[in-house]
């Protein structure tokens, strides 16, 4: 695993061992970034894993990454990870926090995001109930993207008319879909 263009391009990152987390491959993170842009947004790598995603869209010209994982290890390769790649400590923000009690913590703190990253266990149905709080909790700028990515086995059934499917691709066992937010509903 590597950061595929950009600032830290080339720099290979650790990733957790054993089944636990399941780093983006290289040809999806390839694939994704060439649909997406990260410059200048403040971007929330919600289920942080070794953090390969924030760390590509900082390469990218990202303003400020949060990074939120529920796990010390995965904490630990994140942090790792931010440290081969030499990242300015104002570009980023690490926290080992419940996925939920994290986007009730920005809430409260009135903290918005353009870009959301949601990578969460496969087969848990966690992605629903992420995306619902997204928008109950006020998480989101308008125009803001939210990628999921899951278990090609799974389904996303939320629906919320302020989301708008913005591109979908299957590769393989695993599923990107990305959505677009919209404030207000589109005429």
């Amino acid at each position: 695993m590597r950061v595929i263009s950009g600032k830290y391009k080339s720099i290979k990152l650790k990733a957790l061992e054993g089944m636990t987390t399941r780093p983006t491959t290289d040809k999806v993170k390839e694939n994704l970034f060439n649909i997406i842009h990260c410059r200048d947004l403040k971007v929330l790598d919600l289920f942080g894993g070794s953090g390969g995603l924030g760390i590509e869209a900082l390469s990218r010209g990202a303003k400020h990454v949060t990074f939120i994982d529920g796990s010390s290890a995965a904490i630990k390769i994140i942090n790792d990870n931010i440290k081969r790649c030499k990242i300015d400590k104002i570009l980023y923000s690490v926290y080992r926090n419940d996925y939920l009690r994290a986007l009730k913590i920005f809430s409260k703190k009135e903290e918005k995001f353009d870009l959301i990253f949601l990578d969460p266990p496969y087969n848990k149905g966690m992605l629903d109930l992420v995306l619902e709080n997204l928008i109950k909790l006020n998480l989101l700028n308008d125009d803001a993207l939210i990628v999921c990515e899951y278990s090609s086995d799974e389904n996303i059934n939320y629906e919320n008319e302020l989301l708008e499917l913005y591109k979908e691709k299957k590769y393989g066992t695993v599923t990107i879909k990305i959505f677009n937010y919209w404030e207000s509903e589109s005429e």
